[in-house]
């Protein structure tokens, strides 16, 4: 429910004309990052603090050190009886439209998952600490938890008066091009439409502010992910000084605090890259897992799914699409548990998007650079292929996918 009522486009028109006015300033931004790059970079290499220079008074410091080691044996054993009660999710209420099935299709974490035959690939990493695979299943149990709050209300478009579908696909369009002119992390770019969806989830906002939260969520994403994040200036300067530096600055204090400042938002990209170990680090697979994993945040049908869902079910259309093998137990495991039953109507979302003509210019232009191997392209043309032929991918035929694939050993 909304707690408080902004003053902040008057029509969709008028968003239309603010976005497209900014676009033409977007593209000199990647040289002031730049400039400021190697500034941040000189400064930082003039200051250095030595190291273990302000070690004093060592005598009493034993002494302390004494005291601390008796209280801490006094409370070791009361803090071994303590024992850690399980997180419970909230349940999920069933629905009949497509969009809600898939929202309520994860698995229980607390059911056995075991039930699959699947290859150990964490055991070769035993002897990388960087892999850290002795705690890696835990802490993605952990980040399975944590995404279930930080979900954004799938319902917020219907109680919000001012705005609609349409006028939050233009703004996502727009974040998209500026992500991708300051050159920021996939990271950035998941984390800044969360945030915009979780504020829009609790405070009615007006259309002649929309944009200023779509820079103000870009702004904090960029400050959280990135190592050199752009400054308020860039960010005013790609508004056609639509907002001053002053407004962006308000906007990040006014967004972070509905949020309660709480940014641990479990990226889909992690999802996306751990399913990838099971896929060999297959590097077309993952471009191509990439770009329909952006889709979930362009379409507004997929507001409130969850991430580590959404990730297996790009993983899978992408292997179905390059002719690979069926979804394995390896891939199950990998994916947090989830069988191809569990993100079916996910996979209907995502083959229902790529069939419909191109909303989102920017994000399929993105995507149809040689960069990111034309995986728009690739993926429409398949996706229309499938639909023409009546061709179920959901079944375990391998000859029912397009195997046109070209077989890159290289990895990202």
């Amino acid at each position: 429910m909304p707690t408080e009522n902004i003053p902040l486009i008057q029509d969709e028109n008028a968003i239309h004309q603010n976005v497209r006015l900014t676009r033409s300033k977007t593209s000199t931004v990647h040289d002031n990052k730049q400039s400021n790059t190697t500034n941040t970079k000189e400064s930082s290499n003039t200051q250095r603090r030595p190291a273990l220079s302000n070690l004093t008074n060592t005598s009493s410091q034993a002494a302390i050190t004494k005291n601390l080691k008796s209280k801490q044996q006094q409370q070791i054993t009361t803090i071994k009886e303590e024992k850690r009660l399980p997180l419970k999710r909230p349940a999920t209420e069933s629905s009949s439209t497509l969009a809600d099935q898939a929202r309520s299709s994860a698995p229980d974490l607390k059911k056995p998952r075991i039930d699959y035959e699947w290859e150990d690939l964490d055991a070769e990493d035993s002897d990388d600490p960087l892999m850290v695979s002795e705690y890696v299943n835990e802490i993605f149990d952990y980040l399975h938890e944590l995404e279930l709050k930080t979900l954004p209300d799938s319902t917020y478009l219907s109680w919000q008066k001012n705005l609609k579908p349409k006028m939050r696909s233009i703004l996502v369009d727009w974040i998209v091009e500026v992500h991708l002119r300051f050159r920021l992390l996939p990271e950035t770019l998941f984390l800044a439409i969360n945030l915009m969806d979780r504020f829009m989830s609790k405070e009615t906002i007006q259309v002649d502010k929309l944009q200023l939260l779509a820079t103000g969520s870009l702004f904090i994403a960029a400050k959280y992910e990135e190592v050199y994040s752009p400054s308020v200036k860039n960010y005013s300067y790609v508004t056609d000084g639509g907002y001053t530096e002053e407004e962006i600055l308000e906007a990040e204090k006014f967004i972070l605090s509905a949020l309660d400042f709480d940014l641990s938002y479990p990226n889909p990209m992690n999802f996306l890259r751990r399913i990838s170990k099971a896929d060999e680090y297959d590097i077309q697979t993952r471009t191509i897992g990439k770009y329909l994993l952006e889709i979930s945040i362009m379409d507004h049908r997929f507001i409130g799914l969850k991430p580590s869902l959404c990730a297996a079910a790009a993983m899978y259309v992408s292997r179905k699409m390059l002719g690979r093998s069926d979804w394995n137990g390896t891939l199950v495991h990998y994916s947090g548990g989830y069988k191809k039953n569990d993100f079916k109507h996910v996979v209907e979302l995502l083959l229902d998007y790529l069939t419909q003509p191109v909303i989102h210019e920017e994000f399929f232009k993105k995507y149809a650079s040689k960069k990111f191997m034309k995986s728009s392209i690739l993926a429409r043309q398949w996706a229309k292929k499938i639909e023409a032929e009546c061709i179920d991918i959901m079944e375990d035929n391998d000859d029912n996918s397009n195997n046109n694939s070209n077989n890159d050993d290289d990895q990202e």
